[in-house]
């Protein structure tokens, strides 16, 4: 049961740190903070050894040092970087690669519908929405989690934790 309830903070944060990029272009800390806090929990729950759990957070240590190099040459939002390299720690060596590649299509398919969506003018039915303004305003920035959301949920069933159950 425990397991069970600790393999849903991945999902869950996915799906609050989309919500929360889309309405603000923002990832509040605590979110990446709870998949790094959540992960042992959820691997000491699994029974899985010191080992697995030694090179996720391995993996998750050199994702945040790609991420930091990146947020320095402007390619990448702190937050989007912070979210990355956390949930790299949940999918492990296993399924990096896969997470990564889910998170680039998504981050091109998201950026060309922001561009056709910004280029176009803003719909009268949306303009009632403050998100929907604030995205067809900005002129730069992308709610990356979406992407990186996005490509968690669809890796989700694949994770190695997952396997315990």
């Amino acid at each position: 049961m425990l397991l069970w309830a600790l393999s849903l903070v991945f999902p869950v944060v996915m799906i609050l740190s989309m919500l929360s990029d889309l309405r603000t272009f923002e990832i509040p800390n605590r979110l990446p903070l709870a998949l790094v806090v959540g992960y042992p929990l959820a691997a000491l729950s699994a029974g899985l050894s010191w080992q697995p759990q030694l090179w996720a957070f391995a993996l998750g240590g050199l994702m945040l040092v790609i991420a930091v190099i990146m947020f320095v040459l402007g390619l990448m939002g702190g937050g989007d970087g912070k979210l990355l390299a956390a949930a790299a720690i949940w999918t492990g060596p296993e399924r990096v690669l896969d997470f990564l590649i889910a998170t680039a299509l998504a981050g091109g398919i998201l950026a060309l519908a922001l561009l056709v969506f910004r280029r176009l003018p803003l719909a009268a039915g949306l303009s009632s929405f403050p998100t929907m303004r604030r995205l067809h305003a900005e002129k730069r920035d992308v709610p990356y989690a979406v992407a990186i959301g996005g490509a968690g949920l669809v890796i989700y069933p694949q994770l190695p934790i997952l396997s315990q159950f």
